[in-house]
């Protein structure tokens, strides 16, 4: 019996690498992040993000029924008990979600896509008041603030409703994004070391030797391809919009913090 004890993602290598359907999961997360629609996520950045490539699980799976077979077929007394292969991260090479966040802002930086609304600009934030104080104010304030404009000039108003449907997307990744979790790949690892080497070409699926730098960098890039279906080709353009939405982004600051000081000036001189 095989278990999925991951969060199961994007493909390593098969059939290509970084090739993904859908945007649960992990995946949301850096579609969100890179198009500058999401935030502020509640992760507690020590933690491990359990996340295991698609393709992996599926040779692991298969691997797994060969096991058995072989175990039937060749044990005189077949053991009763049923074996249990956890497949996850390995403890010896794991990512953090404060690695997960840093590497995603660093490929959302190199390939930047056409999709975005605003520059990339989020962060884990384990404390709950400071993460929903994210959510109010770059959030449902930007949200507000668009969604008026949109009437005005008479288009229709998205933006609270999109993050409405975000944050319930959140709440579900929060329980795993806060907390942490150790099961025992003993089972998986002995079968690995029961597969020729020419099935463990065919049929790769040691955790070990994941290359986690590579196979985000290819992740990022296979939600900006076929999630976002936005191609390759467009990142020298898109980079030139990632410049100007930096500059709006700090420009925007700037006026925020300078409407800050005039309303504590203004009460200071109210109440003094």
């Amino acid at each position: 019996m095989a278990s999925g004890n991951g969060e199961v993602i994007a493909t390593y290598q098969e059939p290509v690498p970084g090739w993904i359907d859908n945007f649960y999961g992990p995946t949301g997360v850096i579609a969100g992040a890179g198009t500058g629609v999401l935030r502020t996520l509640r992760a507690d950045p020590t933690k491990v993000a359990n996340m295991v490539p698609v393709d992996l699980c599926v040779n692991g799976i298969i691997s797994s029924a060969w096991d058995i077979a072989e175990r039937f077929r060749t044990e005189i007394l077949p053991d009763p008990e049923i074996p249990i292969y956890n497949f996850c991260t390995e403890p010896n090479n794991c990512i953090t979600w404060g690695d997960f966040t840093h590497t995603t802002i660093k490929f959302g930086s190199m390939y930047p896509t056409m999709k975005a609304i605003w520059y990339l600009c989020y962060a884990s934030n384990p404390n709950i008041v400071l993460h929903y104080l994210s959510i109010i104010f770059l959030h449902y304030a930007p949200a507000v603030v668009c969604d008026i404009i949109a009437v005005l000039i008479g288009r229709k108003p998205r933006l609270l409703r999109s993050y409405k449907k975000i944050h319930r997307f959140m709440d579900v990744i929060e329980y795993f994004s806060m907390r942490e979790w150790e099961f025992k790949m003993d089972n998986m690892n002995g079968l690995w070391r029961k597969l020729s080497s020419a099935d463990q070409k065919l049929f790769f699926f040691d955790m070990r030797q994941i290359n986690w730098d590579y196979f985000l960098e290819q992740y990022f890039c296979g939600i900006r391809r076929y999630l976002l279906n936005d191609p390759m080709e467009t990142v020298p353009q898109a980079v030139v919009r990632w410049n100007r939405l930096y500059w709006v982004h700090q420009a925007t600051k700037v006026i925020v913090l300078l409407l800050l000081y005039k309303l504590v000036m203004s009460v200071w001189g109210m109440l003094s």
